[in-house]
């Protein structure tokens, strides 16, 4: 088989799975190119670090070629075309720089607060229109497109229950929520539905002005707004501001920390949260648990616990 042979089969096999693949498929018919169309047997540990690696310290961009190209040769060692893959690991690793901003309680509340600000004469609805988006965004920890894209028959207040379809990674799930939650998405339904009249049960759940669905891109544009009326920011010297998305990230990290604090087995919960954030897989969640300071305590402190009770059962 050669490589281009390959490249095809795989790209072919990915789509057929419902992958969209695209930004993928450009890099591996890159590779193709670079190589040309030889044989896969003949390919060479020396030209696939090549074809990821530039010069300098690694980048995304580098670290992501190699992703692709282990899934690519992983594919072709399970049909047996190879015997073993060209690719050396480990891969470049990037420095990641970014780091998802963890809002403190009290930062949650003042943006909470904050929403008071966007009274409307044009749209009475707003200020509680986008408290209840922060509200879901944290208290559901949906991504900020699942909550936009919510139907009004995806929003089973009697069971409280959230149906989240076709989502990141071609996933669906049903999200369960508290009481708290539940009964502020029953006061926006009940808000909405006097000023907007009754409409199709596939009506966006979230109202516009106009009655039709949010756009993401004005409700970061409010939320910029929000942000700085609550004075919630990152030091001037930092590339990113807090975001819309960190609302998730925060939820995460709360709950795990609230785990620690409750002295339950967090390695075992932990399952249960990339299932209820809808992660594709645990390696997505497991990273919550070095995200912030205070989480980093709790487990220091769950540690030192756990060490003074094997010290008391030895000299006991």
């Amino acid at each position: 088989m050669t490589l281009t042979e390959a490249i095809e089969a795989y790209l072919t096999l990915k789509r057929s799975l419902g992958a969209i693949f695209s930004s993928q498929a450009s890099i591996l018919r890159a590779f193709g190119r670079t190589l040309g169309d030889i044989p896969i047997d003949t390919i060479s540990s020396e030209a696939c670090s090549s074809f990821c690696r530039g010069t300098g310290l690694p980048t995304r961009h580098w670290e992501n070629k190699h992703h692709i190209l282990r899934g690519f040769f992983n594919y072709l060692r399970s049909r047996g075309y190879l015997a073993a893959s060209p690719l050396q690991e480990p891969g470049p690793r990037a420095l990641h720089a970014f780091e998802p901003y963890i809002y403190s309680h009290e930062e949650l509340q003042r943006l909470l607060d904050a929403t008071a600000t966007l009274a409307s004469t044009r749209f009475p609805l707003q200020p509680l229109t986008y408290r209840t988006v922060i509200l879901l965004l944290y208290g559901a920890g949906l991504r900020v497109g699942e909550a936009i894209r919510l139907r009004r028959c995806d929003v089973d207040l009697h069971n409280r229950l959230l149906s989240i379809w076709d989502t990141k990674f071609f996933k669906s799930r049903v999200v369960p929520i508290g009481t708290q939650l539940c009964s502020a998405l029953e006061t926006y339904r009940m808000a909405r539905d006097a000023q907007f009249k009754p409409v199709d049960s596939h009506a966006p759940f979230f109202a516009a002005h106009h009655g039709g669905a949010m756009s993401r891109q004005q409700l970061e544009k409010v939320f910029g707004h929000l942000r700085q009326r609550a004075n919630v920011r990152r030091p001037a010297t930092d590339r990113w501001q807090p975001r819309l998305h960190d609302l998730r990230h925060t939820m995460a990290v709360h709950r795990v920390v609230a785990w620690y604090r409750e002295g339950v087995d967090v390695e075992v919960r932990l399952p249960l949260l990339a299932t209820y954030l809808g992660h594709v897989n645990l390696s997505g969640t497991q990273r919550y648990l070095t995200m912030t300071p205070e989480l980093l305590a709790e487990a220091s402190l769950r540690f030192e616990r756990y060490a003074a009770m094997g010290e008391e059962n030895t000299h006991g």
